[in-house]
């Protein structure tokens, strides 16, 4: 949950206090930031004077233990294994504020729309030079991190696809749902991508959390890493539901994850594709699931945008793969009407 307005305004005065120790001088304006899906607040501060122009502010729903925050523990495992992450000014963990290095306005998904495969090509290789140095560190780093402990599972999955149903199938469709029927289908999806080989994934490694900021490419929104199928950051990156990269797009970046990681992983590329296929169709119903409940539970509109993309997407995979045809026919009349 949010903080309320009296709380992130006591979080606001909190955020000032710590910069001004910071950096010194004026904090100069602050001006709250547009989140995403999550429970966390976000604002600008300027510093007048100070170290540094700006800064950014992240507001969590609660007070924290900087040893045991999530999102602290992954930058400090992602920094270490140099992948760019935002630097952690200072932390103020009574009022759960965190003072964030300022990465600029302009996503990964900004630049495709910007300038398409010319412009944001060559930030996608970047971001999947990333995706292969957090796959490839070592698994156990001295002290372990929370990341490399937690792991996706197939209940885990399972109820991530249960979700979907509740909110998009039912909520938003209201339409009727075989439960029974439906969760026979889920686990046998969601027991075969976790037979893929696991490594650490981002596990949101989409266009609108990776940053461009002079044509270095940073990754945020990265506090619920964990270990999972290798092609999971792939899934989400090459069939993300804010960006339509097209086939041959899509395709390169299959390619280069081949060649980078795959073939080290996969027996051929038949098992490598499957692989793929499978990952996406779960990240994908998924993503439908979060728009759904972003509607019916926080009043989000704009999320539903983005579900006839994702919905496509998802017909595509069954399509180019027909591996998953009885998931396929217990989804269709869904899929289809949410396409209406």
């Amino acid at each position: 949950m949010k903080a309320s307005l009296t709380e992130q305004t006591r979080a606001h005065e909190r955020l000032k206090t710590l910069a001004r120790a910071h950096f010194g001088g004026v904090v100069s304006s602050l001006t709250p930031i547009a989140g995403d899906a999550s429970t966390r607040d976000y604002a600008r501060l300027t510093h007048a004077d100070g170290a540094c122009p700006s800064s950014i502010g992240m507001i969590m729903p609660e007070p924290f233990s900087k040893e045991t925050l999530p999102f602290i523990d992954v930058q400090t495992h992602f920094k270490k294994i140099g992948v760019k992450v935002p630097e952690i000014y200072a932390v103020d963990e009574d009022a759960g504020v965190i003072l964030l290095e300022d990465c600029g306005d302009e996503s990964l998904e900004d630049a495709w729309r910007g300038g398409g495969w010319e412009e944001a090509g060559p930030h996608y290789d970047a971001a999947m030079d990333m995706m292969a140095a957090i796959q490839e560190a070592p698994s156990a780093p001295a002290g372990g991190r929370i990341a490399l402990t937690r792991r996706f599972d197939p209940e885990f999955f399972t109820n991530e696809l249960h979700h979907t149903r509740k909110y998009a199938f039912e909520s938003l469709l209201g339409m009727d749902t075989d439960e029974r029927a439906l969760d026979a289908a889920f686990r046998k999806l969601c027991e075969e991508i976790c037979r893929i080989p696991f490594r650490l994934t981002h596990r949101d490694y989409h266009s609108r959390n990776l940053m461009v900021l002079d044509e270095a490419v940073i990754a945020i929104d990265f506090q619920d890493a964990r270990m999972g199928p290798a092609t999971y950051d792939l899934a989400s990156l090459a069939f993300d539901s804010y960006v339509d990269l097209g086939d041959s797009a899509r395709e390169y970046l299959t390619a280069r994850y081949w060649e980078t990681c795959g073939h080290r992983l996969f027996s051929d590329k038949e098992e490598y594709e499957r692989a793929l296929r499978a990952t996406a169709i779960q990240r994908n119903l998924k993503a439908i699931g979060t728009f759904a409940y972003q509607k019916a539970v926080r009043g989000a509109e704009r999320y539903l945008a983005s579900i006839p993309h994702t919905v496509r997407m998802v017909r595509a995979h069954f399509e180019k793969r027909r591996y998953f045809g009885p998931l396929q026919a217990s989804l269709e009349h869904f899929l289809d009407a949410l396409l209406k």
